[in-house]
């Protein structure tokens, strides 16, 4: 995969990210809030937007929930590392599997009641997800881009 084609990724990654820290900014830069409820609808599609999940900080909160902003960090965070790689193999969903593991137990043991939610382990796992999953659409992107070359 081109360099080009990377950084377009990693640029959209970080444009979504910026959507989901909205509230943050808006109090420095007013003429962004029009934008607001546009993004909390768009980002209504894809996270519950359960209130008490979102990561909350001087008044102000995330449009997903913290588990999800976990999720595109790590998205953020792979697809910079991958600027720098040239070719992924990765052909099994073992490391996908493994990458999931943390965070279905967490879901399991919250919805059974075994302990009550934690922002900063959904973050976590959330974060852990990310940084293998977005590895895992690049080399979606590859293998896409060899068979159309």
């Amino acid at each position: 995969m081109s360099l080009k084609v990377k950084f377009i990724i990693s640029f959209a990654i970080l444009f979504w990210i910026f959507g989901i820290f909205i509230e943050f900014v808006i109090p420095y830069f007013n003429q962004l809030s029009f934008a607001y409820p546009f993004l909390s609808r768009i980002y209504s599609t894809v996270c519950h937007q359960q209130v008490e999940k979102l990561i909350v900080f001087d008044n102000h909160s995330t449009l997903v929930c913290s588990r999800c902003s976990g999720i595109y960090l790590g998205g953020l965070i792979s697809s910079f590392i991958l600027l720098f790689v040239s070719k992924l193999n990765l052909r099994s969903g073992i490391f996908m599997i493994l990458a999931s593991f943390p965070m279905l137990i967490n879901v399991f043991l919250y919805s059974i009641g075994t302990y009550n939610y934690s922002k900063i382990f959904a973050f976590i796992t959330g974060v852990i997800f990310g940084l293998v999953g977005i590895v895992y659409i690049y080399n979606g992107f590859q293998i896409l881009i060899e068979k159309n070359e």
